[in-house]
């Protein structure tokens, strides 16, 4: 049965006495109205009108019963209206998902402008490396790097990440540099991942595929970041990260004629929400934003 529906009957019959007025402000037959109200009345059990030829009486059940019918769909009212004011005025708890580091770099630098904007959305953030179920986290809005499994995330493309092989100057004076990747090996190199990396690197008359074995593995990104400052090796980092570092002098690219990227699929960064018919304003608002922000190239391209 659907309460909705046959709620709104009654509460209009028992307004108007009338079946067919009812029907007629509903814009449904009167026999869909009357069999409505005889669902609702098996339903509960009772008689809720007393039924004669010329008019319709509410009974003692029936009058109790529409106080509470019209509070429930004054209720119902009221709740859609709020949750359609959701997409007028962004407003409510965005619950974003992100990385540490590119939160730290990003998205809370982006904050206060952010709210100046939308004062109304009040961002709360859980940092992890690892990827949460959306849905069963009850996250609305996640940043994801790399490339999307096939889901059925709905997606928006915040950039593509361009990879740097980078080094401290000091490091670089003790080690010497390297004028072709196969130099790299001679390098202490600092990676995310225990297996030996293979490497692409695209130059402007070659392509060159490289297996590197790290010397120093961190399973942090900012942590290697740190590292490669240092002085602890040559690390590959993505320009959101590294470029702060490469503009003020503590990190200075190496083999900077060639384009270096993990021999993997191209990978990018993306915004992903559960797939909903509505998106809400509080996420629209959020993810235009950050765009808008990040620009295209994103500010961090060197």
């Amino acid at each position: 049965m659907d309460y909705f529906a046959v709620l709104t009957a009654f509460v209009e019959a028992a307004r108007l006495n009338n079946f067919s007025r009812a029907a007629d402000r509903l814009g449904m037959k009167a026999s869909t109205v009357s069999r409505y109200v005889k669902d609702l009345e098996a339903d509960l059990g009772i008689a809720l009108f007393n039924r004669s030829t010329r008019a319709l009486k509410l009974t003692e059940g029936g009058e109790t019963f529409l106080l509470h019918a019209v509070k429930v769909l004054q209720a119902l009212d009221e709740a859609r209206f709020a949750a359609a004011s959701l997409n007028h005025q962004p407003r409510g708890v965005l619950q974003l998902n992100a990385p540490p580091a590119f939160t730290r770099y990003h998205i809370v630098p982006a904050l206060e402008d952010f709210r100046a904007q939308c004062p109304e959305v009040q961002v709360q953030i859980s940092c992890e490396e690892h990827q949460v179920n959306l849905i069963d986290a009850g996250v609305d809005l996640a940043v994801r790097i790399g490339s999307l499994a096939d889901s059925t995330l709905k997606a928006r493309k915040i950039a593509d990440v361009q990879w740097v092989l980078c080094a401290s100057p000091e490091y670089l004076q003790r080690a010497g540099s390297a004028d072709h990747p196969e130099q790299i090996q001679s390098h202490r190199l600092i990676a995310g991942k225990t297996e030996p990396q293979l490497l692409l690197w695209t130059g402007q008359q070659a392509s060159v595929r490289e297996h590197c074995i790290p010397a120093l593995v961190i399973n942090d990104i900012e942590a290697r970041l740190i590292a490669a400052s240092i002085g602890a090796g040559v690390a590959l980092l993505p320009t959101w990260l590294a470029a702060p570092a490469l503009r003020d002098g503590s990190l200075v690219r190496v083999l900077a004629d060639w384009q270096c990227a993990p021999a993997s699929e191209p990978a990018a960064l993306w915004f992903i929400y559960p797939p909903k018919r509505i998106v809400s304003s509080k996420v629209r608002s959020f993810i235009d934003f950050m765009v808008a922000r990040i620009g295209a190239p994103p500010y961090w391209t060197l």
